[in-house]
């Protein structure tokens, strides 16, 4: 499936734009097994970093509107990287990484109509720790 990549750009600093993406990926246990499908036991909210400045979360949507079901939901995972080369990185800036991830999800698992907004919690504060 494609990709949907939202970009977020912050006041100029300098000779430099401060920017952030946040880039959408969905899957499907039917749409094939790409090497990057989580496994079918990766249910539920998650949220992982791999790599200095990128924040992964993951969770489950279950809606009419886009033929999901309990059975089959369809996975969805956000990939948020900062991209500005002076950022103070996650170490200082990752409560602001979450927010931002989870607010876009957020903000998907409602448009979707996701059953129990896909198990995501009200708060970026109350993700679980990953």
């Amino acid at each position: 499936m494609p990709q949907s990549t939202c970009q977020i750009s912050g006041q100029p600093a300098k000779s430099r734009l401060a920017t952030a993406r946040v880039r959408f990926t969905a899957y499907s246990l039917l749409a094939g097994d790409p090497a990057d499908f989580p496994g079918v036991s990766d249910r539920g909210v998650r949220v992982s970093t791999r790599e200095k400045k990128i924040v992964y979360l993951d969770y489950d949507c279950v809606s009419p509107r886009v033929g999901s079901t309990q059975e089959v939901p369809l996975r969805i995972r956000l990939r948020f990287q900062d991209r500005w080369q002076s950022s103070k990185g996650d170490p200082a800036l990752r409560p602001d990484y979450l927010t931002a991830t989870h607010s876009a999800a957020l903000a998907v698992a409602k448009e979707l109509r996701c059953v129990d907004d896909g198990g995501l919690p009200a708060r970026a504060e109350e993700l679980p720790a990953g």
